[in-house]
């Protein structure tokens, strides 16, 4: 037997299946209602960047960022036995998937199902990746059950990307020195996504910093990231 040369089990798509990828991103990205569900969705965007060669590319010829088309293609990390919640579509919000794919794949099953039941929310799932950073040997379960508890105790959720040259260990300090250790709940990093948790004081000191130095929230984020905003 002749051994395979790697190249050729590469798949090369005709323009006619990267214009119907194209076709059915436009379709299935900018609307309410999408024709794909989120599988399917990743699985067009892989065809359109082998096609016309780069993420960017594929960007431009459809109008989304490639900031979202990545957010979509995470898709693709999400454990088989968990994604068959995008494919049968109790799961259609990109967002919680791009969530979900974020958790070890052995904790991606259960919180796809709470979310498929209609157990966690998007916020919910945003505090399940940030209790298992903090209780990384506890049963998921169990952190699931704490997030659904703890629904009554007021947080605000920050989330921001971190260019590659920033140091977690800046990041982290950052926050805290800002707006005060007892108003931050935590400060995680993770594949360059952010997410800071204030309680009610935390998030009054960020408010009021922004006001005064007329500035967005998005906009302080950005500038204590950057260092301009100690």
């Amino acid at each position: 037997m002749h051994k395979k040369d790697d190249r050729a089990r590469k798949r090369d798509y005709s323009q006619s299946e990267v214009e119907d990828a194209l076709a059915g991103l436009i379709a299935s990205t900018k609307r309410i209602h999408r024709k794909l569900n989120l599988v399917q969705i990743a699985k067009k965007i892989e065809i359109a960047r082998k096609g016309l060669g780069n993420l960017k590319n594929v960007s431009d010829a459809i109008g989304l960022s490639t900031e979202m088309l990545r957010q979509f293609s995470r898709v693709t990390k999400i454990a088989p036995e968990a994604r068959c919640f995008l494919t049968g579509g109790a799961i259609q919000s990109v967002d919680i998937a791009d969530r979900i794919s974020r958790l070890p794949p052995a904790d991606q099953f259960l919180v796809a199902q709470a979310v498929a039941r209609g157990e966690l929310n998007s916020d919910d799932v945003r505090a399940v990746i940030s209790f298992r950073k903090d209780q990384p040997k506890l049963p998921i379960s169990k952190v699931i059950s704490r997030v659904t508890d703890s629904r009554n105790v007021r947080e605000y959720v920050v989330q921001f990307l971190v260019p590659a040259e920033e140091e977690l260990k800046n990041i982290e300090d950052r926050f805290p020195k800002l707006l005060g250790q007892d108003g931050v709940r935590s400060v995680n990093v993770e594949k360059g996504l952010g997410t800071l948790i204030l309680n009610k004081d935390g998030r009054n000191r960020f408010e009021l910093i922004a006001k005064r130095k007329g500035l967005t929230k998005r906009a302080l984020v950005e500038k204590v990231i950057s260092g301009e905003v100690k």
